[in-house]
């Protein structure tokens, strides 16, 4: 699930690979929302061209160092396991 917030000054997504990449891309992760035990959100400032590069990954047109991914969907996921353990 992607999508902007009503008052536009978040991108919302619970895809955690779309996380990873905006990551890699630069783009600022304001907040991790649990929505339920297993699931989150990541909610990240909004920009004008985020959605043109999350199309850009769903038609594999963006490239993004492979390392960077990674590490960025690790941290992603030490955060969320972090958060259930809290709970």
């Amino acid at each position: 699930m992607t999508k902007q917030t009503l008052d536009d000054k978040y991108y919302e997504t619970s895809d955690i690979d779309i996380a990873s990449m905006l990551l890699c891309k630069g783009y600022t992760l304001e907040d991790v929302v649990p929505v339920t035990r297993i699931k989150v959100n990541f909610l990240f400032k909004n920009h004008p061209a985020i959605a043109d590069v999350v199309d850009g990954f769903w038609s594999n047109r963006i490239e993004v160092r492979p390392l960077d991914f990674t590490n960025n969907r690790k941290n992603l996921k030490t955060r969320i396991f972090g958060m259930q353990k809290s709970s």
